[in-house]
């Protein structure tokens, strides 16, 4: 049986953190909890979501998809066609991988570090 599979959380690159931070706050209210000055996890919008400035962010939305078993979820994307983007790394509160899928979208996988 396969293990579930969720997405909960999208992350905008942004070229700005601070005028995306501004935008999303007056058009929409949303609040936010900063993680350093490239990252900033945005809070109230219906769904856990980020604004990435960092090197390395993706040029589009990344939809980021939950799992309980990480190197099976990696062996199950390259399975089924996906190519690792970039390779399993740690971030404050989990672990994750990114990857496109055949139609051309990038996405990544995370789990929760116990």
């Amino acid at each position: 049986m396969k293990q579930r599979y969720q997405i909960d959380y999208l992350e905008f690159p942004s070229s700005s953190t601070l005028q995306s931070h501004r935008f999303f706050a007056d058009a929409f209210g949303w609040s936010f909890t900063g993680y350093g000055p490239s990252y900033e996890a945005i809070n109230d919008a219906g769904i856990d979501a980020g604004i990435d400035s960092g090197e390395g962010r993706t040029e589009k939305p990344l939809a980021v998809i939950r799992t309980e078993d990480l190197e099976l979820a990696e062996r199950e994307v390259l399975a089924a066609g996906g190519v690792i983007t970039k390779p399993a790394f740690d971030f404050p509160g989990g672990r994750r991988f990114h990857f496109r899928e055949p139609g051309g979208n990038e996405l990544a996988v995370w789990i929760e570090k116990a």
